[in-house]
């Protein structure tokens, strides 16, 4: 049930060690409540009045007491702990995502990184509330119990040491299929939320082709499958808890049933008999607790480690700058037998030995088919990713990657589908320069041909649009980022087929608004429609992931 990884986590260390000398207190403490209870209970039986008991009573209650408030202290600093490493994580995943922008996503599949994010982190927070206090619990809180109990009772001592090995074994045999069931149960899970992602992305083309009940049988067969594969952990998991419990009772009569007997003769006396027959089963508790949930803590531990591979995989990183590279209307960037292979892909790499030259001002049209290499050749041209072979060279200056901040810093990324988030049209136009006023906002939306979209919206530039507002079509959410180029006039310009998904009349039409933007600016323009070839200053043409040579192609 322990995944290490927990205990790579920083300050997971010190959280064990205050655990476990909480639970060392909690130990002494459970004794004297038994020894308190157990003395106070044999003087009444023998005919003490109830008066003569009362520093008993009341070291009772304060043990008691003592108990409830570590047990509080110690799940409210877990709980912050909790929290904190929670949060820290999804920063990692989070910072680890934006470094590799589109990149992560395509690589491991939107719906996993987002159910990483969204649900995966939350489990584990629960993961780290629910097993270091388990953990330290076996061995700071059980092993002072038994000990306690051979003090008062050696024959219930060895009966606690016989029953303990068989709740471990119960727990291995158990724990490995339970295991088996739940990472398949994950992966089967993990494959389900992508492919509803990638329905629900092509659900249009779906339709349009009739093949919407055909997806929609196969995500159902995929649910099906989940659901299957979840209840047969839940019974692994139900099943290993029954016996675990049956076994600490078993145990606990066992004690009772020596006691008993040895209470008739005489060779126990009362007070010692009830004080190891109240510790039995507070000796069975941690290890019935370090068992129980055991099906959420699969769980955590499938999420743990879907977490970590997401964030301890190679990532693209701003290189380290010795001094900013250079960027003129005389500069030029030169590639020089780009070579980019995606991790994990089997087949001919991506792009190999792509080599051309771009002027400052300049505008390169990247055609070719689909799959041809060209938006991972529109990543790398916007520092998205480092290439696995070949070089940049900027003004005589060689580097191994654009993805130094003097050049990101300086690039505009539009992709396919710009991302629109939930909030008002203003704060989406004014993404990269939220100190933009109002009316420089409408000027930008003015140049895109929204201003018609901000009159008609009740509440202007401050209506809400994306999830929970106003819905808006694919030519809308370019214009969008198109209006934030105008806001923040980078000189470059990257764009991924920003009009793949429009229909021809929307693309002229946008086209008209695209073109003024382009003026005056470096363009990498990767597209499969051939009309704007006319506006562009030279051709990358690409095919297998490598430059076609001929006729108006840069070389």
């Amino acid at each position: 049930m322990l995944d290490r990884n927990l205990l790579t986590l920083p300050g997971m260390k010190a959280v064990l060690a205050a655990l476990c000398a909480a639970d060392l207190l909690t130990a002494l403490l459970t004794c004297g409540q038994a020894l308190t209870l157990g003395f106070g209970i044999a003087a009444l039986w023998a005919g003490e009045t109830l008066g003569s008991q009362l520093p008993l009573i009341g070291a009772f209650l304060g043990c008691f007491a003592a108990r409830q408030v570590i047990g509080c202290l110690r799940d409210g600093a877990l709980d912050r702990y909790s929290v904190k490493a929670a949060a820290r994580m999804r920063g990692q995943l989070l910072e680890r995502t934006f470094l590799q922008r589109p990149l992560l996503p395509q690589q491991a599949g939107s719906a996993a990184v987002v159910q990483a994010a969204a649900e995966g982190i939350g489990s584990i927070g629960a993961y780290i509330r629910m097993m270091p206090p388990k953990l330290c619990g076996l061995a700071a809180l059980a092993v002072p119990l038994l000990a306690a109990e051979f003090a008062l009772d050696w024959i219930s001592g060895i009966i606690l040491l016989a029953t303990a090995p068989v709740i471990f074994y119960f727990m291995q045999l158990l724990g490995r299929q339970a295991r088996d069931r739940a990472e398949a149960r994950y992966t089967t899970y993990r494959r389900l939320s992508n492919r509803f992602a990638d329905t629900l992305r092509g659900l249009p083309v779906l339709a349009a082709f009739r093949c919407a009940d055909r997806e929609d049988a196969r995500v159902f067969e995929s649910a099906e499958e989940l659901r299957r594969a979840s209840m047969g952990t839940i019974a692994t998991a139900t099943l290993s808890g029954a016996l675990l419990d049956l076994t600490a009772t078993l145990g606990v009569a066992a004690v009772a049933m020596m006691l008993a007997f040895r209470l008739m003769d005489g060779s126990v006396p009362l007070a010692i008999g009830l004080a190891a027959l109240m510790l039995a089963p507070e000796f069975y508790m941690p290890l019935r607790t370090y068992a129980a949930d055991f099906h959420a803590s699969l769980n955590a531990k499938q999420a743990l480690a879907a977490l970590r591979e997401l964030l301890d995989g190679p990532v693209t990183v701003p290189a380290a700058e010795d001094a900013p590279l250079p960027w003129g209307p005389d500069s030029a960037v030169e590639a020089v037998g780009i070579g980019y292979a995606y991790a994990g892909a089997q087949g001919a790499p991506a792009l190999k030995d792509v080599s051309f030259r771009l002027a400052a001002g300049q505008r390169l049209a990247v055609i070719g088919p689909s799959g041809a290499g060209k938006s991972t050749l529109a990543d790398l041209m916007a520092g998205f990713a480092q290439p696995s072979a070949g070089c940049f060279r900027i003004d005589g200056r060689t580097v191994a990657a654009l993805d130094a901040p003097s050049w990101t810093g300086r690039v505009h990324y539009i992709p396919q589908d710009p991302f629109i988030f939930r909030g008002s049209l203003r704060d989406n136009v004014a993404l990269y320069s939220p100190g933009a006023s109002d009316d420089a906002v409408m000027d930008a939306l003015a140049a895109v041909g929204l201003d018609t979209l901000a009159e008609e919206l009740p509440e202007g530039i401050y209506s809400p649009i994306g999830d929970g507002g106003r819905g808006l079509s694919g030519g809308q959410a370019q214009r969008i980022a198109l209006a934030r180029i105008c806001l923040d006039p980078r000189p470059i310009l990257v764009f991924d087929e920003p009009t793949a998904h429009l229909d021809i009349e929307t693309e002229l039409e946008l086209k008209g608004r695209i073109l003024p933007l382009m003026e005056g600016r470096t363009v990498i323009f990767a597209t499969h429609r051939l009309h704007w070839l006319d506006s562009m200053d030279a051709v990358l043409r690409l095919e297998g992931g490598r430059a076609v040579p001929g006729e108006g192609v840069v070389r």
